[in-house]
């Protein structure tokens, strides 16, 4: 898979990967990015210099569902695509996600290119290999493995990004700091998100796919290694579904960055590396980070018992064992250490609000 990062690469897309091999080409989208980015798809529409179709749903978290795949599936049986057709995924992490599940199974499979506008869909959800749709209140309950024939990352797009969005990023950005290193780590923390300029975005995004992909090239399957990167996740997928039922859902990374607080306090007895001394210095240096970010600190949540519901269905658990990534030192995570509901109740019952 071809990951290529850089500024205004969508008008000379027909540059970049063999697009005459296609029978049909697709763009999936939604309404928010199909009105902010306009002149983007006439210019992927230009350089492409062919027919091109663009399916357009509404966008929100709220869409990721397995009802919006079948609309999805309908308009690519109903203009004609074949096995040999492409869909091409235009918006952030919804569409990446969603977009690259209905490609997957449409027809047993067909092939699919990202086109991330976010910058968390940059850095997240538009590579590694992951598609899926959220199922009975479970974040990404659905899915499958299924690499993108590529992933264009254009910084361009960001330029219509809300304040909120470019801000929600870097829950992921700073997780991939704690797992990386500390050199890393303090360079994502050395400003306030939108005080980086697009060079230094761009710098990011690469260092930020590097050690993703890395990972990810190791163990596709998430087997052992690649489940650092959920570092967060548990607890952070958990309060993201329960918001949406709220007036103001969280978004992603701002869930994540309340996930990792959350369980970088937890000790572990079994594991003497995790510490209460350790755990509590790892911990305050990941809340100041994410203090310092922006990012929210406290879940607007009243009942913990909900959490703890959605954790048990997590699709990381094993034999009924809940299992997290929990850190060692910042560039050092820690996969499958055993946590009782328990700690993980008493944990999230100081971080409510």
């Amino acid at each position: 898979m071809k990951t290529i990062i850089g500024k205004n690469l969508l008008e000379k897309i027909n540059t970049l990967f063999d697009f005459s091999k296609f029978s049909k080409i697709v763009v999936l989208t939604d309404d928010v990015i199909q009105m902010n980015l306009i002149s983007q798809i006439g210019l992927i529409k230009q350089s492409l210099n062919r027919q091109l179709t663009v399916i357009t749903i509404p966008s929100g978290e709220s869409q990721k569902n397995i009802e919006t795949v079948q609309k999805i599936w309908e308009k690519m049986f109903d203009k004609g695509l074949d096995r040999r057709s492409l869909l091409i995924n235009l918006g952030g992490g919804v569409i990446s996600d969603m977009g690259g599940f209905a490609a997957s199974t449409f027809m047993r499979g067909i092939d699919f290119l990202n086109i991330p506008t976010t910058l968390l869909a940059q850095v997240d959800a538009g590579i590694g290999g992951k598609t899926g749709i959220d199922f009975i209140g479970i974040k990404n309950g659905i899915g499958v493995f299924k690499d993108p024939i590529g992933t264009i990352i254009d910084v361009e797009t960001l330029k219509t990004l809300p304040k909120r969005e470019l801000t929600a990023a870097f829950g992921e950005i700073i997780k991939h700091g704690v797992i990386f290193g500390r050199e890393y780590f303090n360079l994502v923390t050395s400003k306030k998100p939108e005080e980086f300029d697009q060079d230094e975005l761009i710098e990011i995004i690469k260092r930020s796919i590097k050690i993703k992909s890395d990972i990810v090239k190791k163990d596709p399957k998430e087997d052992g290694l690649r489940k650092v990167l959920n570092f967060g996740h548990t607890i952070g997928h958990a309060i993201e579904s329960l918001s949406w039922k709220t007036n103001n859902p969280l978004l992603h990374g701002e869930a994540v960055a309340i996930g990792m607080i959350i369980e970088s306090s937890l000790a572990c007895p079994s594991q003497p590396i995790l510490t209460s001394e350790v755990r509590i210095r790892v911990a305050e240096q990941i809340k100041k980070a994410v203090i310092n970010a922006g990012l929210p600190t406290k879940i607007k949540i009243t009942n913990s018992e909900e959490i703890l519901k959605i954790i048990l269905s997590d699709k990381k658990n094993i034999k009924g064992n809940i299992l997290m990534s929990l850190p060692k030192r910042i560039g050092k995570v820690i996969p499958n250490i055993k946590i009782s509901l328990e700690k993980i109740k008493s944990a999230i019952d100081t971080t409510i609000n």
